[in-house]
């Protein structure tokens, strides 16, 4: 689905922008452009706890990959016009984060809340596995046949994942909380949807601490990487968007395998200290790929990162889901997941300004970051005993 094709296109993406303009800047920007792309999060969110979730999905699936048919044949004509680039990557990443919060908050309707930290994790290696395989095939593309024949790659992944949704049979959502003269979900304001669900995240301290180690993540781990791999491949280390695109799906196996291993363990206690010391272990990941002396060596840490990400993802989720009432889930879910991908903008900005405008250079300011990553995870799992042991 959506977050297949982020992930299928997101080292090639970076890569072609770096190569068709030959400036880091004006690549940052389009890496920030996609997480400002995240800011309709929230909108998609509402939807998702007003309308038909299945058909928001695969609706969003069907328009996402028709803009990115479209990209495709703009460069087969050879219109690789900066502008249009950014023209894409907004419109995509307007559809594909969209798409985040609507697919979240389907899951918890097809599963018990017993099970529902399994489902997480099957979810999370099914989105993954694809993009085990999908970058190396979308770089191998790219050399081989230019990067029309790579995005598209992300197009049939889309179409694919729509016509997967399409069996599902989903409920209603429970809009209902028990008090008389509530007003129906389709007719109260942005406002009072966003205010209520923020209310109820006010009186949950297990949920403001995962949401701000979220914000961590997006702003001093996924803004730097997204930042900083494409520099440190092509122009450090000298490779072939090939290399970048096998870094992305090391990432991908090594959520695989933290997965696995998490749907075998019936009952995980401490959920919320795994998912702290995941991004610890995430903040020494971005610092070695800065200090790796060779790309085999950055792939490495990929994979290990990767590793740790899986306990990051099914955590943060199953701890988020487990505490949200239905009524809230798509709202909830769109903060999450804005949380991370909205904040990485500022993470690129940041990670650039220590770059280029205090002239640090990539591999210092990445890992300045990590190590900034590594200590707020370790403040959180030290001082906050209720998050800490959160099952």
């Amino acid at each position: 689905m959506g977050p297949l094709e982020r992930g299928t296109q997101q080292g090639i993406l970076a890569f072609y922008v770096l190569e068709v303009t030959g400036s880091a800047s004006l690549m940052a920007v389009s890496v920030a452009l996609q997480g400002v792309s995240a800011l309709f999060m929230l909108p998609a969110g509402v939807l998702a706890d007003r309308f038909d979730r299945k058909s928001l999905l695969i609706g969003s699936l069907v328009l996402a990959a028709v803009v990115t048919i479209g990209f495709c044949v703009l460069i087969a004509l050879g219109i690789e016009n900066y502008l249009f680039i950014l023209t894409f990557i907004a419109l995509s990443g307007i559809l594909t984060s969209g798409q985040m919060p609507i697919s979240r908050a389907i899951l918890p309707m097809t599963l018990p809340r017993e099970h529902l930290l399994n489902g997480i994790s099957l979810g999370t290696i099914t989105q993954s596995l694809p993009r085990v395989l999908g970058p190396g095939i979308a770089a191998f593309l790219y050399d081989l046949f230019g990067p029309e024949a790579a995005f598209l790659v992300g197009a049939v992944v889309l179409l694919f994942g729509a016509l997967a949704v399409l069996p599902l049979r989903l409920g209603e959502i429970d809009q209902s909380d028990g008090r008389a003269g509530e007003t129906s979900g389709a007719d109260r304001s942005y406002r009072a949807d966003m205010s209520e669900v923020v209310y109820f995240l006010r009186s949950n301290p297990v949920m403001l601490t995962i949401m701000a180690l979220m914000c961590v993540a997006g702003l001093v781990m996924m803004g730097p990487v997204n930042y900083g791999a494409p520099i440190i491949f092509r122009e450090i280390h000298q490779t072939s968007a090939g290399s970048l695109g096998i870094a992305w799906a090391m990432l991908s196996a090594g959520m695989v395998v933290s997965s696995l291993f998490i749907t075998r363990v019936k009952d995980m206690p401490n959920k919320g200290g795994f998912f702290a010391m995941a991004i610890m272990g995430g903040g020494a990941c971005v610092a070695g790929m800065a200090l790796s002396p060779t790309p085999e060596l950055v792939i490495f840490c990929f994979f290990i990162w990767g590793c740790g990400g899986g306990f990051y993802m099914n955590m943060s989720q199953g701890l988020l889901q487990m505490r949200t009432p239905d009524r809230f889930m798509g709202r909830v879910m769109s903060l999450s997941s804005l949380a991370t991908l909205g904040l990485m903008p500022i993470g690129v900005a940041q990670v650039a300004l220590i770059d280029n405008g205090l002239g640090f250079g990539t591999q210092s300011a990445l890992v300045i970051s990590g190590i900034i990553c590594s200590s707020a995870a370790l403040v959180a799992l030290l001082a906050h005993r209720e998050f800490r042991q959160a099952r």
